[in-house]
């Protein structure tokens, strides 16, 4: 026994050396986001070693060293500065503004250089991405971009730190109520590590910096609240959510499961509330009103990145219309997506597996899906019995490969074969998998990646 639990050891070690490497190589060493075999090869590495670690070494004896794997694995790229996404140059401009007493939703980059303020970093500027338009970040996000710019003009190495540390911490929440809603629903809290250890949640959360772990923190705590009665502070914090992005407003419809419709619409009424107070300080006017809603009717109407409903759309356009009809397509997309959301706000049998579905849906129907768009699908994972959204965490690390060139140009059929993948496994998993059932034991650290798991007592 002692030799095996050696040889398992060693197999651990092995695999976590693999992943630190990994992930030390893309935020570190990976200098270059157009080089876009040394960024599949490291991905490859990390998911293989990943879940191996799930099939091999995710039996309770291993839960310790899986839970410092998941920490050392964020805490190493503390001093790192992004190469997967340049969102964040924009985090820090928007902070800067608001150090030196400007509104981010008063100008646009573009305007605001034209005045030559001496504390203004051209750096950002120049790298960031929509230097002509206003912000759409909101205030949650606008806080810690502010308390990351105040290292100030040339020092973005400081201000990336300052964001990091909050977002590993922010993300170090959502794997302690991960866990305590796992004990909730009676799994075993093992599954948390699908989430915890998960490559994609690690790159782009604490590697690229995106705000969606905000969001992620802040929905897991207001459902645990409501879980334990106690409806009025979640609808509280839910209005943290979509203050950090916009979209949780749409898992409010969950909650009148839980507490009926009186109190649903009061939660509403809450969360609102809460939502007016912290926009006021920055969209206290029509002029700046009209200028967020600027800018997310543009990211909605013009962008795209990653679709696959849309994509579709998109070819019938061009082969039929000679152009791409995005303004009436996205209207066809939010239809289809106002009908999924319904589906599952009536057929999912708890909150976690109705904002599973919630987010699926936008996610399928939405003509820009970035790689950090579905990280949530692989937080609600362990809560759900199916396992799909980890295999799209693999395969939508295709869509890099747009990345390659500038002006970035997107591969249809990279995009096709994301989702065909996506969607047999998809079907096989729903309609002709046996392992999607809940399981009685967990006599097979696998079954952590197969399925449901009921805790023992």
């Amino acid at each position: 026994m002692d030799k095996i639990n050696n040889k398992f050891s060693f197999g651990w070690v092995f695999l976590s050396g693999l992943i630190t490497t990994g992930i030390l190589n893309l935020g570190y060493f990976n200098s270059d986001r157009k080089d876009i075999l040394s960024i599949w090869v490291g991905f490859s590495f990390l998911f293989i070693s990943y879940f191996i670690i799930l099939y091999k070494f995710n039996n309770p004896s291993m839960r310790w060293q899986n839970n410092y794997l998941a920490i050392i694995s964020r805490v190493i790229l503390l001093f790192s500065v992004p190469i997967l996404s340049d969102d964040f140059y924009r985090f820090i401009w928007d902070g800067s503004q608001i150090l030196h007493g400007i509104n981010p939703f008063s100008y646009t980059p573009k305007e605001l250089m034209s005045f030559k303020y001496d504390w203004v970093d051209t750096l950002l500027f120049q790298k960031m991405n929509s230097p002509n338009y206003f912000s759409v970040y909101p205030p949650i996000n606008q806080v810690i971009f502010m308390l990351s710019a105040i290292p100030g003009k040339g020092n973005l190495l400081g201000s990336v730190v300052i964001m990091r540390v909050f977002l590993i911490l922010f993300d170090f929440g959502n794997i302690y109520f991960i866990r305590k809603l796992l004990t909730y629903f009676k799994k075993d809290e093992r599954l948390v590590f699908l989430y915890a250890l998960n490559p994609l949640v690690i790159i782009e959360f604490i590697g690229n910096l995106h705000f969606e772990v905000v969001m992620i923190f802040f929905t897991l705590w207001s459902i645990w609240l409501l879980l334990n009665n106690k409806w009025i502070l979640s609808s509280v914090i839910l209005g943290l959510a979509v203050c950090t992005k916009l979209l949780p407003i749409i898992f409010l419809p969950l909650f009148i499961r839980y507490i009926g419709w009186k109190k649903t619409i009061y939660a509403g009424i809450i969360c609102g509330f809460v939502v007016l107070i912290l926009f006021l300080p920055f969209i206290h006017n029509l002029k700046l009103l009209e200028n967020l809603i600027s800018s997310i009717q543009l990211y909605y109407g013009k962008f795209e990145f990653n679709g696959s409903i849309y994509q579709i759309l998109k070819a019938v356009g061009w082969k039929f219309l000679g152009y791409n009809p995005i303004a009436f397509t996205s209207k066809i997309l939010i239809g289809l997506s106002l009908i999924g959301f319904l589906i599952s706000y009536l057929k999912s049998k708890n909150i976690l597996e109705g904002i599973f579905w919630v987010m699926f849906t936008y996610c399928i129907f939405g003509a820009i899906v970035h790689p950090w768009y579905i990280l949530i699908l692989v937080a609600l994972t362990p809560f759900v019995k199916w396992r799909f959204a980890l295999i799209w965490s693999v395969l939508i690390c295709l869509s890099y490969y747009t990345y390659r060139v500038e002006p970035y140009d997107e591969s249809l059929w990279l995009v096709l074969v994301e989702y065909i993948i996506l969607g047999l496994f998809m079907i096989w998993e729903i309609f002709y998998s046996r392992d999607t059932t809940d399981f009685k034991d967990y006599t097979d650290s696998m079954q952590s990646f197969k399925g449901d798991v009921i805790k023992k007592d």
